[in-house]
């Protein structure tokens, strides 16, 4: 059979797409997508967004994009501001025929209330049950338990609170998330262990805080700060709240080699318990205080090494979140970040003839 003329082989496919666009024009759709509110990946929200009312036969034009832009970032704006688990919404339903209809909207829960619901929802133990191996190898150091009195910051569920309370240490514990301090605060009393519970944010007083504390504990806190002065914060605690020679440990997600976190990086990294910052973050943070760093360990080959048999990881999700696994989505040697466990020491004070230079014979 002879093939037909090119004019009509132009006309039929001219014909099928004119089709097409009438078929997708009878559909009707609804959908909603829910994402971290990240505003600095403004771009990739509208490109989502943009491919997908296409694909549905509803492609926006430039004007529209750009209106489309301008409600995502302002919701994204009001939702990171407001809180780092903080999330926005896409509606969508689009009837028969051209037209799509959107709404954004955002949504979120603070700190407190994000762990208040992963007590609700989630399987325990939360965190694990055993106690961190560098906070037990720190402890151990003590000749005398009973004379070593550790404030655990964001203790949570008490995993590390109530393992050296149970070896003689005396505890502090400051948490804000209500639940938490019950708990921890139930199980030290129906154990008669030396805890006492602090329930409030630690950064809005040290009235109540002792000064000789022989370590200050932070374990999985530092990620969920949004500034570099929340960490300056702590620093100034340790400084006035140390015992001299006391030691402040604590973990944080560091930048690895030259990497340095784009703003993308660090707000994605907040909304999933990974906020990070550079080694020269941290050493401005401490500057001008009397504590000198004397440890920097990998958490995951640290924790891995020390733990007893069997306890490695400490969750299911731990060994991935760690190593920032749950923010770049690559092989772990090459991840740009990793959870580092960093110990700092209060300095004591030097004796006037060594400020003055001067030396006994």
């Amino acid at each position: 059979m002879d093939n037909l003329p090119l004019e009509a082989d132009e006309s039929t496919q001219l014909a099928k797409q004119a089709m097409t666009r009438r078929f997708y024009t009878r559909s009707v759709v609804k959908g909603e997508i829910t994402l971290p509110a990240v505003p600095a990946m403004i771009d990739e929200y509208v490109t989502m967004c943009g491919g997908l009312f296409a694909g549905v036969g509803r492609k926006f034009s430039d004007d529209e994009l750009a209106r489309l832009r301008e409600v995502l970032e302002g919701q994204l704006a009001e939702a990171y501001a407001t809180s780092q688990r903080s999330s926005i919404v896409i509606t969508y339903n689009a009837p028969m025929g051209s037209t799509l209809h959107y709404q954004v909207r955002a949504q979120w829960r603070t700190v407190a209330q994000e762990y208040e619901h992963w007590i609700s929802t989630r399987e325990p133990p939360l965190f694990g049950t055993e106690p961190d191996a560098k906070v037990v190898a720190l402890a151990n150091e003590a000749a005398d338990p009973t004379g070593y009195r550790v404030l655990d910051i964001g203790a949570g569920t008490g995993r590390n609170a109530l393992a050296l309370a149970r070896r003689g240490h005396p505890v502090d514990v400051v948490e804000m998330t209500p639940k938490f301090a019950e708990m921890i605060r139930a199980e030290a009393e129906r154990d008669s262990l030396d805890v006492r519970v602090i329930m409030r944010d630690v950064f809005s007083t040290v009235d109540d805080l002792r000064r000789d504390y022989a370590l200050i504990v932070l374990s999985e806190v530092v990620p969920d700060f949004r500034t570099v002065e929340q960490l300056r914060s702590v620093f100034e605690l340790a400084a006035q709240c140390l015992a001299p020679d006391g030691r402040l440990v604590f973990n944080a997600f560091l930048a690895n080699g030259d990497y340095t976190p784009d703003q993308a990086a660090r707000e994605f990294g907040q909304q999933m318990y990974t906020g990070m910052c550079t080694r020269r973050e941290v050493s401005t943070a401490a500057a001008g205080l009397p504590l000198q760093i004397i440890a920097d360990d990998s958490v995951p080959d640290y924790e891995k090494a020390h733990l007893p048999d069997g306890a490695w990881p400490h969750t299911s999700w731990y060994a991935d979140w760690a190593s920032g696994l749950d923010v770049f989505t690559i092989a772990r040697d090459k991840c740009p970040i990793e959870l580092r466990w960093l110990v700092f020491q209060k300095t004591r004070p030097r004796r006037r003839d060594e400020r003055l230079g001067l030396h006994r014979q």
